[in-house]
């Protein structure tokens, strides 16, 4: 009986954190103007908008790739997220909703409650040994948690260490986006590695263009870091537009660039064939596809297309 009262509050604790979760999610989401899921997922290009939709209900708690697309479709701080995500799981934890403050550790039962935050505990209802019992799986449940993570940390520290690139040279491989199971981030897929952006040399954002008109949008790019760029493209994020978003190649090259130059990055757009707003976003990947900088935000087009 025991047993089956622990499932029944863990069960309870994980929705009331996917919940919890959902809520900031959703205030994200009413930051960035509160895009369609669809738009969502079109931004994002690897995850479909049901599974969107789903994180923003709080059904169930999201996994971190599922986090990560949905702040990268609201063009959110992904660190501030991935530490947000990995709180949100710790019982006795409430985060504030859409703000950047330092998450709240719920230290008392009775603490009243923030507008628009549910509590994590509720006042128990019946005596000491009650209270005490409570207390004791709590404690039990944040025990295990931590063994877990660490457990797992481990695993995946020594797997990650141990790979190297072809041909057996020994350089390590670096992953393009962090693991859920570490808080290791890595802003770049080669160490050293580092860019800037410099400006919009044409099509300003919110720029006006006819419909179906053709136009060349320039990026500038900087090189701020140790590492030479060869072989480097803009990928873009959005799938190919089908008729009502701007049309563009799927990759552009970028020239080669040494440290401590510029780059200017030139893509061929045609306006879609209806007025509306089109959005295309766009970031530096290898001959493979992997991301350069996964952490950070993509570069990207925005115009207002007229009749």
């Amino acid at each position: 009986m025991r047993d089956q009262r622990a499932a029944a509050e863990s069960s309870q604790d994980g929705r009331a954190a996917a919940e919890r979760f959902a809520e900031q999610l959703r205030a994200l989401r009413s930051t960035a103007g509160n895009p369609s899921f669809r738009k969502m997922a079109g931004r994002s290009g690897r995850i479909s908008h049901t599974t969107l939709h789903e994180a923003a209900a709080g059904t169930r708690f999201p996994s971190w790739e599922t986090t990560r697309e949905f702040v990268r479709a609201c063009e959110a701080d992904e660190a501030l997220w991935r530490r947000r995500w990995e709180d949100a799981q710790r019982p006795g934890t409430v985060a504030r909703p859409g703000g950047d403050d330092d998450d709240v550790p719920v230290v008392a039962a009775s603490a009243p409650k923030e507008q628009g935050v549910s509590q994590a505990v509720e006042a128990p209802q019946a005596g000491d040994d009650v209270v005490g019992t409570r207390r004791r799986r709590l404690l039990w449940l944040n025990a295990a948690v931590v063994v877990l993570v660490v457990a797992v940390a481990v695993v995946l520290g020594g797997t990650v260490r141990g790979r190297s690139g072809s041909g057996g040279s020994g350089t390590p491989t670096a992953s393009p986006t962090p693991s859920p199971s570490t808080t290791t981030y890595s802003d770049s897929l080669i160490p050293g590695d580092s860019s800037r952006f410099v400006a919009d040399v044409t099509i300003p954002d919110g720029t006006q263009v006819k419909v179906n008109a053709q136009f060349d949008k320039v990026w500038a790019l900087a090189n701020v870091g140790e590492v030479e760029w060869h072989n480097r493209y803009l990928a873009r994020m959005e799938p190919t537009a089908d008729g009502d978003g701007c049309r563009t190649p799927d990759r552009v090259p970028i020239g080669d660039t040494p440290p401590g130059e510029q780059v200017m990055i030139r893509v061929r757009v045609t306006a879609p064939s209806v007025p509306g707003r089109c959005w295309v976003s766009w970031k530096m990947v290898d001959e493979a596809g992997r991301e350069y900088f996964p952490t950070r935000r993509p570069v990207y087009l925005l115009v207002t297309v007229t009749a």
